[in-house]
């Protein structure tokens, strides 16, 4: 009885979150996106939706990446960015990659991909010194090119991709590429980030040149056996990866500018990171003969 109370008290808990990170949401979609000045271990600026804090924390905001570490990415001839949002970890690629390297970032959101096009721009300078090769796409992983449905969520992070093309709330299309075809602009030793907001089993399960990938790291959205199985039956060696979000995230947005901006995401991720410890999955893989790989997972 005392467990169904509990229960009970959780989930009501988690709805009422629920709504409220909601709300929020919509008050930071007010304004349509905002300059950010990093300061500390990322000097650096990026144009960002203001809801997209989540993906600046993963890739950019502490100075390192909870995908791949600076190491990998220097070791890697192409960085594939799937899900490439406004560009947090394109930008984190571009900084730490080695001299002549590709990059390849593959967006399907026209608001997103508009701010990933600004910021690869404004880093022309290191693009040019460092000779990288960078191609941007707006386009949609999924298991077969085409034309699909787009669903915007009204939140910058959470869009995703249909084939029903009469999906109701779906506002916009986008056309598909499949893994196969961006990897086709791979050389070398390729590192793939993936978060593709749930397509990622049919879209790694149905790539016949996955082998090509030295090195995955794949956001898991409730999947995370599947993924495991899968990348083990394709050969790598996969590890699930759990990020535990935590209040000492606070202290790095008090140094973001604009200044109210960083405030109230520190108060938010304060509030949040202490009340209900969420998390991030992760699936890292690498090929059993990679054996610098293993510094990643």
């Amino acid at each position: 009885m005392h467990f169904m109370r509990s229960y009970g008290l959780k989930r009501v808990m988690d709805q009422l979150f629920s709504s409220a990170r909601m709300s929020f949401m919509k008050v930071l979609n007010i304004i349509p996106y905002l300059r950010l000045e990093l300061v500390g271990s990322m000097d650096s600026n990026i144009y960002f939706p203001p809801d997209g804090f989540g993906a600046l924390e993963e890739n950019l905001l502490t100075g390192k990446n909870i995908y791949f570490e600076a190491p990998s990415i220097r070791d890697a001839d192409t960085i594939i960015d799937l899900g490439a949002h406004a560009g947090s970890f394109t930008t984190f690629a571009i900084l730490h990659s080695r001299p002549r390297a590709r990059i390849v970032a593959v967006e399907p959101n026209e608001k997103n991909f508009r701010l990933l096009s600004i910021n690869i721009e404004m880093l022309k300078d290191v693009i040019k010194e460092k000779e990288l090769c960078v191609h941007a796409l707006r386009k949609a992983v999924w298991i077969k090119r085409g034309p699909l449905s787009f669903v915007d969520t009204g939140w910058s992070e959470g869009g995703h991709i249909s084939d029903a093309m009469h999906q109701r709330d779906a506002t916009t299309r986008a056309n598909a590429i499949t893994l196969d075809d961006v990897l086709d602009l791979g050389r070398g030793k390729v590192v793939v980030k993936m978060d593709i907001e749930g397509a990622e089993v049919p879209v790694l399960a149905l790539s016949k040149s996955l082998g090509k990938v030295t090195r995955l790291a794949v956001e898991a959205h409730g999947n995370e056996a599947v993924l495991f199985r899968l990348l083990k039956l394709r050969g790598y060696e996969p590890k699930v990866v759990v990020y535990r979000l935590n209040p000492t995230l606070s202290k790095y947005w008090l140094a973001v500018k604009p200044r109210v901006y960083g405030l109230t995401i520190a108060a938010y991720r304060s509030l949040v990171t202490c009340a209900f410890k969420p998390k991030i999955t992760l699936i890292k893989a690498s090929k059993p003969c990679d054996e610098r790989a293993q510094i990643d997972v």
